[in-house]
């Protein structure tokens, strides 16, 4: 392994929101939400104008009953927000599970812009689902891998059998979609990152990144 990343997961590209969408196959559209303080407030107040504590754009679609909207809270972030109109007691499970698929087909769109990339230097990739997220092997004979692992809020990002500091430019696509430019990436470095020397293969990697 040449070197592993750690950093907080954030939503931030709202084409790779919509594409989100797409793999859970919902179709959204965009709007402007507003946050409510109480079921009063929504249910009553709304019909007579008022427009709620705050108004965010968003994107946002439809999952059976249940409403998801990835608003945008400022510039380039966003955050999910998932809700019904009628509340019942397994709700809450329910969402989770939501966050949780759609937290996932995010990731797996960062995973597709990584493979394009890789995909683009000619040389074969394949991706495999995991429990907790997914590897990207690729290479002539599928020698070189990049492991993407979520938790919460933390994703962490591995890259094995790459020497040299090409690692690095491997995981950029991901990095971008996955986190905020201000976050702060935890890294430690293996002694395969330190090879000077390259194999042809990864040269040429590295052209095309």
């Amino acid at each position: 392994m040449s070197h592993c990343t750690k950093f907080e997961f954030s939503y931030v590209d709202e084409e790779a929101i919509a594409k989100a969408f797409g793999k859970m196959g919902l179709s959204p559209t965009t709007g402007l939400v507003s946050m409510f303080a109480s079921d009063f407030s929504k249910k009553v107040l709304s019909a007579i104008g008022y427009m709620g504590q705050q108004q965010f754009r968003a994107i946002y679609g439809m999952a059976g009953e249940f409403s998801l909207f990835v608003c945008q809270i400022e510039q380039g972030s966003y955050k999910l927000l998932i809700e019904r109109e009628t509340v019942s007691v397994d709700d809450e499970a329910i969402m989770s599970d939501l966050a949780l698929s759609f937290q996932k087909a995010y990731i797996s769109v960062a995973i597709d812009e990584t493979v394009k990339r890789i995909d683009a230097s000619g040389f074969p990739s394949r991706v495999k689902e995991t429990v907790q997220g997914f590897e990207v092997e690729f290479g002539p004979s599928y020698e070189y891998s990049i492991h993407v692992t979520f938790t919460g809020d933390e994703v962490t990002e591995e890259v094995h059998g790459v020497k040299g500091d090409i690692c690095t430019k491997l995981t950029e696509e991901l990095e971008a979609l996955l986190s905020r430019p201000t976050a702060e990436l935890v890294t430690e470095w293996k002694p395969a990152y330190t090879v000077v020397h390259e194999e042809q293969t990864l040269q040429i990697l590295r052209a095309n990144f």
